[in-house]
């Protein structure tokens, strides 16, 4: 009995420490983003494309992947298969 008792009173004892010592939110406010959320301006060509923080013109274009060409069509890019772009390596950014 003697032994149920202890490993009670230690749970407890363990339990309580652990949620006494959580960390308010600073300033009673929830933490904020961890990123900035304004957008880079970057000065953009007429009808042009933002691509990886650099500026496109409109019509640029360059392989993707293996067959597959991105190019700016009009403000926004659009991504068709190609024969050109054979052997090209994927994109990692």
């Amino acid at each position: 009995m003697m032994t149920l008792t202890r490993t009670i009173l230690i749970t407890v004892l363990l339990v309580s420490s652990a949620y006494a010592q959580q960390t308010p939110p600073l300033g009673g406010q929830p933490p904020g983003p961890l990123y900035d959320p304004m957008p880079v301006m970057v000065p953009l060509p007429p009808n042009g494309c933002v691509w990886a923080g650099r500026p496109f013109s409109d019509g640029a274009g360059f392989c993707v992947a293996e067959k597959i060409l991105q190019t700016c069509t009009i403000g926004k890019w659009s991504r068709e298969n190609s024969d050109a772009c054979r052997g090209a390596l994927a994109d990692t950014r």
